[in-house]
């Protein structure tokens, strides 16, 4: 019986000196060895840190270029509703909804009722794939910027501050 519990004692005092070494960094440090993203991905050499590093800032550089593209998509969005809007007249059916016919709106395109109120299936599923593209690569980030590495810190916000001066301006 006390063999079994030495054996026990043992194994037990191994795997918290294990779970121990293995227990993340809450500070901020530049050390290797933190897991990225996947129990698979540590990387170990300064090699491997800076490739991670490259990864990240390329990730980070592309969330601001996707912010981008939707401002544009957005844009365009709006401008292609005005158009169906001054394309077809909208006249109220029976039931209260509205119903398109084949007649064009007289006037200028002012006087087209507001685009924003209008429900596109093809563009709402596209905002939504875009808008779940982005929020992936959010918590990404933020996934790497909780290992509290700096060199990952680093690149995170160097991929914004890039990102942002070549695609900012894109509206």
């Amino acid at each position: 019986m006390d063999s079994m519990t030495n054996m026990t004692d043992a194994s037990n005092s191994s795997s918290t000196s294990m779970d121990a070494s293995m227990m993340m960094k809450a500070y901020l440090h530049f050390t290797p060895g933190d897991t990225l993203l996947f129990d698979s991905i540590v990387p170990m050499s300064g090699g491997a840190i800076f490739g991670a590093c490259v990864v990240i800032f390329l990730i980070s550089v592309s969330d601001r270029y996707l912010r981008a593209v939707c401002r544009r998509l957005e844009r365009k969005f709006v401008q292609r509703t005005n158009r169906l809007l001054t394309t077809y007249h909208f006249a109220p059916d029976s039931n209260g909804g509205s119903v398109a016919s084949d007649t064009k709106l007289p006037g200028s395109e002012a006087e087209a009722p507001a685009a924003i109120d209008r429900f596109i299936l093809s563009q709402e599923l596209s905002r939504g794939v875009l808008a779940g593209l982005q929020t992936t690569i959010h918590y990404l980030l933020m996934l790497v910027v909780m290992t509290f590495n700096a060199s990952f810190i680093i690149s995170v916000i160097l991929g914004v501050v890039v990102g942002e001066v070549a695609f900012g301006r894109l509206r």
